[in-house]
């Protein structure tokens, strides 16, 4: 048995280095449901009105987030065993609810009910259009005073370790010599347009066309030029692959047209909400490129 579970973790912790992250194992902390009750009251805690956001990615239903206050919003796949691990989170109906991200379909949510509102990654494996919608759901449903806190790939980082030649950077791929900085950037972004992808697009991306690209056009036009080339379809059978890329700048823009007024970068564990500086289930990703924002309803 101890075999089999070193086995399993072996190949989740395969699948996830792809995308730069690390599985981390945390001491799970029950203690908060007397925080939560506190600044909330026992009506939003019997109700569970914290959402988490997720579009299916590898770590189970709900990104993997497994507290008892939060109702986890995801669409429902058939999960890989090997991915999931023995403590894998799947679609449970009576608590959580279906909602595909990229099908841009109103949460079954009501206005101004939800407390706080969490999404890890997701952003950055739907379209453009989808997150803006994603933003406007999120700005409906949230209290004034609720909060919306967002944790994505910064590209700016990306864009930087590329320009400086900083394979380390890419430290997912740093030990595959076969894979090109070139390569390792744009499966960051576009990842079924990079010759890594087992099942990405017909015509991928070359060297020598990233390398142009960049050289040629703005940041912002050349990867919004890749992430167009992009298939839904395709994306919906690899959803945890990257189809999109977000800097501070992009971000807070669209927050702003979703309506939000009060935008902020944070930090690691520098929530404004004290219950989402929780790392047993918030920040708790193990990476060097990650972004945090949040934006308060007002």
């Amino acid at each position: 048995m101890k075999e089999i579970k070193n086995a399993v973790k072996k190949i989740a912790e395969k699948i996830v280095s792809l995308f730069g992250f690390t599985i981390k194992r945390v001491v799970i902390k029950n203690d908060d449901l007397p925080l939560y009750i506190k600044l909330y009251g026992e009506e939003s805690v019997k109700h569970r009105r914290f959402y988490n956001i997720s579009a299916g990615s590898y770590l189970g239903f709900g990104g993997g987030m497994n507290h008892p206050c939060w109702t986890k919003i995801d669409v429902d796949r058939q999960w890989n065993k090997a991915q999931l691990g023995e403590k894998g989170v799947v679609y449970n109906p009576e608590r959580d609810i279906f909602c595909d991200m990229l099908a841009m379909e109103p949460f079954p949510v009501e206005t101004s009910a939800a407390e706080l509102v969490h999404t890890r990654f997701t952003i950055a494996s739907i379209t453009d259009a989808a997150a803006q919608y994603l933003f406007g759901e999120v700005h409906r449903i949230l209290k004034n005073g609720g909060i919306f806190r967002i944790s994505t790939p910064n590209i700016d980082l990306d864009y930087r370790a590329y320009f400086n030649n900083d394979m380390t950077f890419f430290y997912w791929f740093e030990n595959d010599k076969t894979v090109s900085i070139e390569q390792a950037f744009l499966f960051h972004v576009a990842s079924q347009l990079s010759s890594i992808h087992p099942d990405g697009v017909a015509e991928r991306i070359t060297d020598e066309q990233f390398r142009d690209l960049l050289k040629t056009k703005k940041m912002e036009d050349a990867l919004d030029f890749c992430t167009s080339k992009c298939s839904v379809e395709i994306q919906k059978k690899h959803r945890q692959d990257h189809i999109n890329w977000w800097n501070a700048k992009k971000l807070e823009r669209m927050l702003r047209l979703a309506g939000f007024k009060s935008i902020y970068l944070s930090s690691r564990e520098q929530s404004a909400s004290p219950v989402m500086r929780n790392e047993a289930y918030f920040d708790n990703e193990d990476n060097k490129f990650v972004m945090y924002m949040e934006a308060v309803k007002i």
